[in-house]
């Protein structure tokens, strides 16, 4: 399928705050014979896997509003609903960290994120080398770790802004982050857990998902200082053509993308992507 490269230029804006945020800490033990339930997804690059220099990105839609494209910043971050991002040089081990999006109460339309610290650590594993060559790692997660973790407001149809009294923490960036002249981000909240809203809407009550059975994914590379280096489109940090990797949570399926030459190769092969797969366990 021909992915066109678009012309914007842009920063994820995942602001450099992990390295005080809660780890993702992998318990394979409690997942090997039972994946029901579970999300697996493989990253593959063209170089061994670089946790310090490159931040290994799944983006994923789960509202039905399109593809999560790199290019984050200057679409306010359309379709993103959850991401996880490996690496970055955040502390000694290179774990998942998860952020989730919430429609921002200070601009229509645009969503704002927070970090999820609560995540439950015996439903996830990550496996740094999954191919024993070093340029793949696997991912497993628990789909419902993802049912709304922080009870906010969702980047949905018909979802609505949090409350404008709602607290936000000063953003903190990590020493050595290079500025760069991209607009500046909506921070991060550092290691603060929000609270629930108020008035949940009836999509959002205890026990039912506010989501749609069909999630869209898409990987991505990106440097510390946030600069984009590369995407599963053709067109790698500047896409904004990939149809996604698209799972059905209901059908088990394991779709893949063996991604050929993009228009522009990192010159860090290890951010170069070259394959991504997501396999569902209903």
């Amino acid at each position: 399928m021909l992915r066109r490269a678009a012309s914007a230029t842009f920063a994820l804006a995942f602001v450099l705050v992990a390295a005080c945020g809660h780890q993702v800490t992998p318990s394979p033990s409690n997942l090997n014979s039972d994946l029901s339930g579970h999300i697996q997804v493989k990253f593959g690059v063209n170089a061994p896997l670089d946790f310090t220099n490159v931040v290994y990105v799944i983006a994923i839609d789960m509202c039905g509003t399109g593809v999560p494209y790199p290019q984050a910043l200057f679409t306010g971050y359309d379709s993103y609903t959850f991401a996880f991002l490996v690496g970055g040089g955040f502390g000694s081990t290179a774990l998942p960290l998860l952020f989730q999006y919430y429609v921002s109460p200070s601009s229509t339309g645009s969503l704002s994120k927070l970090q999820v610290n609560n995540l439950n650590p015996s439903t996830t594993q990550f496996v740094p080398n999954y191919n024993g060559t070093g340029t793949e790692f696997e991912f497993t997660f628990l789909r419902s770790d993802l049912n709304n973790p922080l009870q906010i407001p969702l980047p949905c149809p018909n979802s609505t802004p949090l409350p404008s009294t709602t607290p936000t923490a000063s953003p903190t960036v990590s020493a050595g982050a290079t500025p760069t002249a991209s607009p500046t981000p909506t921070p991060l909240a550092s290691g603060t857990t929000p609270a629930p809203s108020p008035t949940p809407s009836p999509s959002q009550s205890a026990g039912a998902s506010p989501y749609l059975t069909t999630w869209t994914f898409n990987l991505m590379t990106f440097a510390p200082n946030q600069t984009p280096l590369d995407s599963l489109g053709y067109g790698g940090p500047t896409d904004n053509t990939f149809q996604g990797i698209v799972v059905n949570i209901n059908q088990l399926a394991t779709p893949n993308d063996f991604r050929g030459t993009p228009y522009a190769i990192p010159q860090n092969q290890a951010a170069y992507i070259t394959y991504g797969e997501v396999d569902n366990y209903p």
